[in-house]
């Protein structure tokens, strides 16, 4: 079956979350998001107490629990999303849960401004919905320090056995939301090192991507 063009502007990709925003966590059932898929995209980024996590299209803050008690106190969590209703809403996550090593930035990731280095990045269910993903992967990659990891986690349907009983479903929620359920993100992270995919509830996917400690330079040393 062909693939479904899904490809849309950034001001109407965050229009459309906007206007949802406030009622973002009851669509999750209708997108089949559970906790479970949330979980394993926080585990598969190896955190640990200090650590400063930066997620990429955060949305209204749903992954910041798990991403708070992987990093602890003494670590922080960076929110990066470019609709300004999913960061309202993410803000007042926040301020409820009393979180201080919460930040919270409203912008375009292809053109990610971040000084500090990061420990890890995420990118959780939004790498499928964003304009430009490599260019936003690439923004990343820069931020990330040598030794951690990125990851990547989403629903598609390129690599499962239920994807002709999915295919019209998948039609429809095209028509609802931004998202592409035909995204290979793992070949993009290929041309950063070796990529590691875990595949799960039949749709689900986390890929991972360790930057090397040492990159090569143009002149091939080290």
């Amino acid at each position: 079956m062909a693939r479904v063009s899904t490809e849309r502007p950034l001001g109407e990709i965050t229009g459309q979350y906007d206007r949802v925003a406030r009622f973002y966590r009851a669509f999750e059932p209708l997108y089949l998001i559970f906790p479970v898929a949330r979980r394993k995209a926080v585990a598969a980024l190896g955190l640990k107490s200090g650590d400063t996590v930066l997620e990429i299209g955060a949305g209204t803050g749903r992954n910041f629990p798990y991403l708070v008690e992987a990093v602890g106190p003494s670590g922080s969590v960076i929110g990066v999303d470019a609709s300004e209703g999913m960061l309202r809403e993410a803000g007042k996550l926040v301020k409820r849960r009393g979180w201080s090593n919460v930040s919270l930035l409203r912008q375009d990731a292809a053109q990610l401004q971040l000084d500090p280095e990061v420990d890890a990045v995420l990118f959780s269910l939004s790498y499928s919905a964003m304009p430009a993903p490599q260019r936003a992967l690439a923004a990343a990659w820069e931020r990330l320090r040598p030794g951690a990891r990125l990851a990547v986690m989403d629903a598609g349907l390129t690599e499962t056995r239920l994807r002709p009983l999915l295919d019209p479903i998948a039609h429809l929620l095209i028509r609802l939301g931004p998202g592409n359920p035909y995204s290979r993100p793992w070949e993009d992270l290929a041309a950063y090192g070796q990529v590691t995919i875990e595949r799960f509830m039949f749709i689900y996917y986390v890929c991972t991507v360790t930057k090397p400690r040492a990159e090569k330079v143009a002149d091939g040393t080290l």
